[in-house]
């Protein structure tokens, strides 16, 4: 989500003009969408901070559905790349980023937040196991598909298809993939894309 516009210990409990325009600047939402998601936002997370328990009560709608002992990981890591200033919190600002991300229709900005969700780390790359992490979490997900080129890459398992998508995308062969080659083979591979959307 990178650099966004946020006085230092800011929480956004007031919707003043001036937090409303900054907001709407920085997500392109509503001035109503902001208003309504402000109140559905600190009806949560009264203090202005939410913690990484109640994110589910606000972004259910956006998560996919997982196994009970998957669903700790995966919310973990959608934690991770939207606490964009790494507080252990997410403020409103955060929450409406999120959103948006979760909503683009832009395939870059589509890519490069899955791409943070699986780099748990933050190191900028992502490791084989990483992959079958994600992949994981998502394989109930992909087994209700009618999709046959992702029922085939998931039919051995995910570190199978963790191995597809390494070969695939490492296009430097460092073992490892970086953000520019993922958003690459996003934009170039229906596979790939449809392996991680939900």
């Amino acid at each position: 989500m990178g650099n966004i516009t946020r006085k230092h210990g800011e929480l956004y409990k007031t919707l003043t003009e001036d937090v409303l325009n900054r907001c709407c600047s920085v997500t392109g939402f509503t001035p109503e969408v902001i208003r309504k998601e402000h109140d559905k936002f600190f009806d949560v997370a009264g203090d202005g901070r939410l913690k990484k328990e109640y994110m589910e009560e606000l972004l259910g709608d956006y998560m996919p559905q997982v196994r009970e002992k998957r669903l700790k990981y995966l919310t973990n890591c959608i934690f991770s790349a939207i606490d964009t200033n790494n507080d252990g919190y997410i403020d409103f600002l955060e929450y409406l980023t999120s959103i948006k991300f979760f909503q683009t229709e832009s395939p870059i900005e589509k890519a490069d937040f899955i791409f943070r969700i699986m780099d748990k780390n933050g190191d900028h790359l992502v490791t084989r196991k990483e992959i079958a992490r994600l992949l994981e979490c998502l394989e109930d997900y992909h087994k209700k598909s009618s999709n046959s080129s992702i029922t085939s890459v998931m039919s051995g398992g995910v570190k199978p298809a963790a191995n597809f998508v390494l070969a695939k995308l490492d296009e430097d062969k460092s073992g490892q993939i970086g953000v520019s080659e993922f958003v690459d083979g996003w934009l170039k591979d229906e596979t790939i894309r449809t392996l991680f959307t939900f």
